[in-house]
């Protein structure tokens, strides 16, 4: 069933089942129906920006009001949106970055930064998905580190990250993903008989801001930028 509804979002090929024949899949490919569900996602978050005053949230969220327009940093880059909830750049918007913009205001969030750092499964609902977590965020950007140090630290400072010398790695970086939303990106090369090791951490009050979630759908999201800009 999970394979099947990935097929139909279109995150998944029907080839890449391995139970299915070439005929069996020549069969099915004319009876799938791919449900955009994440442009239907953006319109519904997008009504619901018309009824917040993007005015009196800015400052809450770190953002600025340029004539109606609520101007907001994520991922290095600057994002117009309007009063309806389009969302314009200078460059490419994927549906994800759209999501996380719209998440992102509409949850309001209201908190002072604290400063002291948690990781992933100490945020509200993040032990449940603790192990996606690892698997889907820390382990895809450790195996950037590991294939290419240099590179992409280089990419991460290009967004925005600078070095921090408060942890016990000489590899440390504190990145605003979001203005509300800094992280620390900590890697451990390998060493001797010890593997590579990374770790995200978040400031304690991250889940004021964004669901567990949407959390885990931004460090994917910045993970998929390095990818792109090594």
């Amino acid at each position: 069933m999970p394979f099947a509804l990935s097929v139909i979002k279109g995150d998944a090929q029907l080839s890449d089942c391995p139970l299915l024949s070439i005929s069996e899949i020549d069969d099915l490919k004319g009876k799938v129906t791919l449900a955009d569900w994440r442009e239907d996602l953006i319109r519904s978050l997008g009504k619901k920006i018309s009824d917040i005053n993007l005015q009196e949230i800015s400052r809450d969220l770190g953002g600025r009001m340029q004539h109606d327009m609520l101007i907001m940093p994520c991922l290095g880059r600057e994002f117009e949106i309007s009063p309806d909830g389009e969302i314009r750049s200078s460059g490419p918007i994927t549906p994800w970055t759209k999501i996380l913009l719209l998440h992102y205001i509409n949850t309001r969030g209201k908190a002072i930064l604290s400063g002291k750092w948690v990781s992933y499964g100490e945020l509200k609902s993040g032990m449940v998905k603790a192990s996606s977590f690892l698997r889907d965020c820390e382990d895809p950007l450790k195996e950037l580190f590991d294939a290419d140090i240099g590179k992409t630290a280089a990419t991460l400072e290009k967004l925005g990250a600078a070095r921090s010398s408060e942890f016990p790695t000489p590899y440390a970086w504190e990145l605003y993903l979001l203005p509300r939303m800094p992280v620390i990106i900590l890697y451990w090369p390998e060493e001797d008989e010890f593997p590579s090791k990374l770790k995200i951490l978040f400031d304690q009050t991250a889940d004021r801001f964004l669901d567990a979630e949407s959390i885990m759908f931004l460090i994917e999201d910045l993970v998929k930028n390095i990818e792109m800009l090594r």
